[in-house]
């Protein structure tokens, strides 16, 4: 049932309301027809008071003692009354078990819930329902809630929206009925976290709203990620202190705005699995000197001020370098033969000083943001003058062939104007940039 911003929006009321939907079997020459209605609801609605319709086409699967038939609604006048062919399979007598969206079950006692979802303009796609009776009488309740995700950030456009929950919220899910309230218990293959992918990316320019169809299962949602159409993302992370989970049939409403997004570019590739790396830095030795590409194909050829970088720590602990860093727009695509030369005029000292890495992602926030041109590559140079060696420290990098060089002394830091020739290297680090959407780079 594809539901339009004037369909779903009596599907969900803040005090819990249900959706309740009567079945009179009857017998015809063709088959068994149901035909079916929903009853008016009350109360205060969650999105704008329409009612909500059939559809014609939306398929229900039915259960009974023969098995399961498939039903394709026809609404009827006024369109929540459908009469319900059968188009497919034997459903016999009751007691009956029936499902919404059909292709939520295959066998009728475990539903699946999809790891992505299809995004529909202020609605949600096949919201799933259940009803179970003894009867003729089949009162469909929602299996779900709903994530009301308020997005206010003008001038991006949304691909996908990931939610991270500290639990499954996609997979295999038994329903216990026993009450008359339909409950969902987790049975596996599933994921702790759900996608809504848009087909055409959505314009955010004077605000913008999604649903995503969550189970009551989890205690929390731990993250929320907009992934915009080139390549960009932003992560929210819900803080403990601000708690968001979702009931079943209701509506939990996130405001993401203007000043959670930060929006991040993730340059990485196939793991490569070394026990050393050289990069960013090779704390093994007392100073050390690297340079990485970051190509213009990895960055969408799209202009941008740069505030940040984030390095991704694998050893457990931390680890403290005082280093250098600096960025370069430049028109060299490859490392294997040489560092790119160091000039004051074209490399923007970036960073400078005492940092701590800990385990998982480090961010280094930038001094003075880096002004990227959108037409060249990146060199990215870090320069760690701490003087002191440590062992065991490791980052993660992924494979990458002539975009990286690294070199490495105990003797003295090193200066960028005068460094030797150093080493190809064939990975490269796993980063984030971070962006300032709204700063307009220097030309």
């Amino acid at each position: 049932m594809k539901r339009t911003l004037a369909s779903l929006l009596t599907l969900l009321t803040l005090s819990g309301l249900s959706v309740f939907t009567s079945c009179q079997k009857e017998t015809t020459g063709d088959g068994t027809q149901f035909r079916a209605t929903m009853e008016s609801r009350d109360g205060k609605t969650v999105l704008n008071g329409s009612a909500l319709n059939w559809v014609a086409g939306d398929q229900v699967a039915v259960y009974g003692t023969a098995g399961c038939g498939i039903y394709s609604a026809t609404p009827q006048s006024p369109a929540t009354i459908a009469t319900l062919d059968n188009v497919s399979g034997e459903t016999g007598d009751g007691p009956f078990r029936a499902f919404y969206p059909s292709t939520l079950t295959t066998d009728g006692a475990t539903i699946t819930l999809p790891v992505t979802q299809t995004y529909v303009e202020g609605s949600i796609n096949e919201f799933p329902m259940y009803a179970e009776s003894s009867s003729n009488q089949l009162a469909f309740k929602n299996l779900c809630g709903v994530l009301k995700l308020d997005l206010t950030k003008a001038n991006i456009n949304i691909s996908t929206i990931t939610i991270t929950a500290n639990a499954p919220i996609c997979g295999d899910f038994t329903v216990d009925n026993s009450t008359g309230t339909p409950n969902l218990s987790y049975a596996g293959n599933g994921l702790n976290v759900v996608t809504l992918v848009c087909s055409t990316p959505q314009s955010i320019t004077n605000g913008k709203v999604f649903y995503i169809a969550l189970p009551a299962t989890f205690d929390s949602v731990k993250s929320i990620m907009l992934n915009t159409g080139d390549g960009r993302f932003c992560e929210k992370i819900v803080k403990t202190s601000s708690h968001v989970a979702v009931q079943r049939n209701t509506v939990t409403t996130v405001t993401f705005g203007e000043n959670d997004m930060e929006f991040v570019r993730g340059i990485s590739g196939a793991y490569y699995d070394v026990a050393r790396p050289m990069l960013p830095l090779y704390p093994y030795y007392r100073y050390s000197y690297s340079q990485q590409l970051i190509l213009n194909s990895e960055m969408s050829g799209e202009a941008a001020v740069v505030t940040g970088i984030d390095f991704y720590y694998e050893s457990v602990g931390s680890l403290s370098r005082t280093v250098d860093i600096y960025m370069a727009n430049t028109t060299v695509s490859s490392l294997n033969s040489r560092f790119i030369s160091y000039d004051n005029t074209t490399f923007q000292q970036v960073f400078s000083g005492a940092l701590t890495f800990y385990t998982g992602w480090t961010h280094i926030e930038f001094a003075t943001p880096f002004s990227y041109d959108g037409l060249s590559n990146i060199v990215l140079t870090i320069n760690d003058r701490t003087g002191s060696y440590c062992v065991g420290d490791k980052f993660r990098v992924h494979t990458a062939s002539g975009l990286s060089r690294s070199e490495y002394t105990d003797m003295q830091s090193y200066d960028p104007a005068t460094v030797g020739s150093g080493i190809s290297l064939g990975y490269r680090n796993d980063i984030r940039l971070h962006y300032d959407d709204n700063a307009e780079p220097i030309e």
